[in-house]
């Protein structure tokens, strides 16, 4: 199978190539820029210097297990991190909250998306035709199929692993479910319908609920519109707030 096909189903990426470019901004500063890749865990390692407190992120993808090694890295190293325009997909789900401290500046977004619990949840008829859709020839299905399958529950366990290592509740890979429900309603009211969604807890949330301190989120409030999403254009993105979410599982 194709590695950008098992990529994609596991994290949930808007782009596939390519890789994170890492440099050194400041005495104590490196900058993340692209999706998240197998090895950006060594570029960071060998950039790092024991004055290195922060990481400025911007990437709206990236491969899952990549992103937790990353994540590891930057909880060991003990860095902070801060949102330069985005940190989506992997990026959200792993790098982000194992940060010291977390910045998310104005015109910042933190947008999560499906995680490798949830995309192993899908049943076999849907990985078939995830398959079908990206050209795998039918007589190569079955095997396909199979190894996808087991791919997405590897990926699911070290998921479980990551958050219990950070201490990270597991309904924080697993509520973004139902904010993508309601955000079907939602898209509608937009030309594109199409838009990916994405989901952005607040701060208050983070930390009552999943165990995720430290997050100084800006302008979020004021950016969402008063019945709680922000639609980005140019991304073709749609930013759920928590309005579909009750209290703390």
């Amino acid at each position: 199978m194709k590695r950008f096909l098992c990529v994609g189903m596991m994290a949930g990426v808007t782009a596939l190539a390519g890789a994170a470019d890492f440099s050194r901004t400041g005495n104590d500063s490196i900058a993340m820029r692209g999706p998240v890749a197998e090895g950006d865990v060594d570029k960071l390692r060998l950039l790092a210097t024991p004055g290195t407190a922060l990481l400025r992120v911007n990437s709206d993808a990236g491969d899952a297990q990549a992103a937790m090694q990353l994540g590891r890295l930057v909880r060991q190293l003990r860095l902070d991190i801060a949102i330069d325009t985005v940190c989506a997909g992997s990026c959200a789900l792993y790098v982000f909250p194992a940060a010291r401290g977390k910045s998310i500046p104005m015109d910042a977004v933190l947008a999560l998306q499906e995680s490798a619990f949830l995309r192993a949840q899908a049943d076999r008829a849907q990985l078939r035709r995830t398959l079908v859709e990206a050209g795998v020839a039918a007589e190569d299905l079955d095997s396909e199929t199979q190894a996808l399958a087991a791919q997405l529950a590897e990926t699911a366990a070290l998921e479980a692993a990551f958050a219990a290592q950070l201490r990270i509740a597991p309904a924080f890979y697993r509520d973004f479910r139902q904010v993508a429900a309601q955000a079907e309603s939602v898209r509608q009211r937009f030309p594109d319908q199409e838009a990916a969604v994405y989901w952005w807890p607040a701060a208050a949330r983070l930390q009552r609920c999943y165990g995720i301190g430290d997050v100084d989120e800006g302008t979020r409030a004021a950016r969402l519109a008063p019945d709680g999403y922000l639609y980005v254009p140019a991304l073709s993105a749609l930013v759920m707030g928590d309005q579909a979410l009750q209290g703390c599982p």
